[in-house]
């Protein structure tokens, strides 16, 4: 989305069908992550277009590497890596 070529943040952010196909996961995944509350967008437009940060891909590659071979489900992994706000904070910054 680039209405201000001036705003870094607006330029970097990834439409959903950007992260869909970088990340491989249905929109049916996507949304689950994003209701479990373990990625969240970064912006919403009105009509309900969701834009998220580039860092999300990173965190979806990290869920991903924990639910493979049923190693961890989703509720585990909010409940054992995202309810710590340090952990938060610290993938928030990536």
């Amino acid at each position: 989305m680039r209405s201000n070529p001036t705003d870094r943040r607006e330029i970097e952010l990834l439409r959903t069908s950007d992260v869909l196909e970088q990340t491989g996961i249905t929109h049916q995944v996507l949304y689950r992550y994003v209701t479990l509350g373990l990625i969240e967008p970064a912006k919403t437009t009105q009509t309900g277009q969701r834009y998220f940060h580039p860092r999300v891909l990173i965190v979806i590659d990290l869920i991903k590497s924990l639910t493979e071979g049923r190693r961890y489900t989703l509720r585990e992994i909010k409940e054992i890596f995202f309810k710590d706000k340090r952990v938060r904070k610290i993938l928030s910054r990536t």
